[in-house]
C-alpha cells in the first residue's frame, strides 16, 4: 500500500472509489431514497479539496482503494476557527474494509494537521461510520441532518477528536 498525496489529476479515480464505496457501504444505515437525493453529489471528488494538498489517497497496485482528507474550512459554512479541521470525503473500497487503509488515510491527515498547528478534527460522519471514527478516537457531540433539496435530509452524527500538536 502506498499513501501519497491527491492532485487534481486523481479527480477520476477518486469519483469512481466514492462511487464504489458509497453506495454499498452506506446501504446499512439509509434509506434507498435517501441516498437517491444524496448521492450524485457525494460520489463526486471536488476539485479544491483535491488540489489542497490536504488530501490523500491509497493505492494498492496501482488501484486507488482509499481516500479521504481535511480542511480547515467548516463545510457548509466556510467558517474557519483556530486550532480545527475538519476531516473530509474518506472512503475506502468495500473489498478492503478493515485492512487498515482508512487508519493508514487517518494518520496521514493527522500528522498534516499536527503540521498547521490544529489541536482538534471535527467530522460530519455518515450514520454507518461512526465506529470507525469512535475508533479513530472521536466521539459524538450531536446528531443532525444535511438539507438534500426541499424533499430530504442526510441524518449524519458531528464528531470531534482531540490530535495533539507537535512542536
Amino acid at each position: 500500500m502506498r499513501v501519497r498525496t491527491a492532485s487534481v489529476a486523481d479527480a477520476d479515480a477518486v469519483s469512481a472509489l466514492l462511487a464504489r464505496c458509497y453506495p454499498a457501504l452506506m446501504a446499512s444505515a439509509y434509506g434507498a431514497d435517501v441516498l437517491a437525493v444524496a448521492l450524485p453529489a457525494m460520489t463526486k471528488a471536488q476539485p479544491k479539496l483535491l488540489g489542497s494538498g490536504r488530501f490523500a489517497v491509497a493505492e494498492l497496485t496501482g488501484l486507488v482503494v482509499a481516500c479521504g482528507g481535511f480542511s480547515l474550512d467548516r463545510p457548509g459554512s466556510g467558517e474557519v476557527l483556530p486550532g480545527l479541521a475538519h476531516i473530509r470525503h474518506f472512503a475506502t473500497d468495500p473489498t478492503e474494509v478493515r485492512g487498515g487503509l482508512g487508519r493508514a488515510i487517518y494518520d496521514w491527515c493527522r500528522e498534516g494537521a499536527r503540521r498547521e498547528g490544529c489541536s482538534a478534527f471535527e467530522c460530519y460522519a455518515a450514520l454507518n461510520a461512526v465506529s470507525f471514527y469512535r475508533a479513530m478516537g472521536f466521539e459524538v457531540v450531536r446528531e443532525t441532518a444535511i438539507p438534500l433539496g426541499a424533499s430530504a435530509a442526510f441524518p449524519v452524527a458531528v464528531m470531534r477528536a482531540e490530535i495533539a500538536v507537535t512542536s
